[in-house]
């Protein structure tokens, strides 16, 4: 039973490095509160799982070690790619909470995202935090799974040819186009509400100009914007678990259309 893992060990390997390269990036496999033992642990566990079903897809292991090393490189490189588009849609989450963060008032203050590990505003934190709870309640992660498992089969070796970095600029194009247009039709209710508020605030101050309208304001903002939040929950929702879609559609139309899946990679054994 163990024998085909043990001759073919460096071909594991070449599966391992993807694996490691893709959970390096991925939304939750990548998370601080994941431990690096614990993340090289699950991606020896997915490597097993899948070497026997992918090992025939790969490139056959080069003589020479200076090759190998390269081909190694190669499949981090794939895996990072792969998780890297994955993770563009968090971007659009925290993009929203920045929309109207500064309107409402909360950019003023910000907290540690356990998520990007940097510093964001409470509403792109609580975004972040609720993208990624129902990316894992819809069972996105399973399908980060199986994009992985598909990947061998039609990415079997990265050459950056012309035709390999046109379609590669194509795919980020459009999934950065679709990050800022799920980022806007996530902040468009609390958007359009602020622009009413602030509407009405410049009506009144020219009605009453002895009213401190600004005064005013700051609170105000702080709790329309907070009900609308509350309000526009199952919408958010609706548009997050649509963008997961959006973005597994954007890699698995990256896998499928890769060129070059058929090709073949010669070695020189020196």
């Amino acid at each position: 039973m163990i024998e085909p893992f043990v001759y073919n060990f460096q071909t594991f390997l070449l599966i391992l490095a993807r694996i490691i390269g893709l959970f390096s990036v991925a939304p939750f496999f990548s998370s601080e509160s994941i431990s690096f033992s614990m993340r090289m642990i699950i991606s020896f566990l997915t490597a097993l799982i899948l070497f026997p079903v992918t090992a025939g897809y790969l490139p056959p292991v080069p003589g020479n070690m200076t090759n190998y090393a390269l081909l190694v490189f190669s499949e981090i490189i794939i895996g990072v790619l792969m998780g890297f588009l994955i993770s563009i849609i968090f971007a659009a989450f925290q993009v929203a909470g920045e929309f109207f963060s500064v309107q409402i008032g909360f950019g003023y203050a910000e907290i540690l995202d356990p998520i990007s590990q940097s510093s964001l505003p409470v509403i792109s934190t609580l975004k972040n935090l609720m993208g990624l709870l129902l990316f894992l309640i819809v069972g996105a992660h399973r399908i980060v799974f199986e994009s992985l498992a598909f990947s061998f089969e039609k990415i079997r070796i990265i050459s950056f040819t012309s035709e390999v970095n046109n379609g590669l600029v194509k795919t980020f194009q459009y999934a950065i186009g679709a990050m800022f247009l799920v980022a806007f039709k996530i902040a468009l209710p609390v958007l359009g509400i602020i622009f009413l508020v602030t509407v009405a605030e410049a009506l009144m101050g020219k009605a009453a100009p002895q009213l401190n309208i600004l005064q005013l304001s700051f609170p105000i903002k702080v709790l329309i914007g907070l009900l609308v939040i509350i309000a526009a929950l199952p919408f958010i929702e609706k548009q997050m678990i649509q963008s997961f879609d959006v973005s597994f559609d954007r890699l698995n139309t990256m896998l499928s259309e890769w060129p070059g899946q058929n090709q073949k990679v010669e070695v020189s054994n020196q």
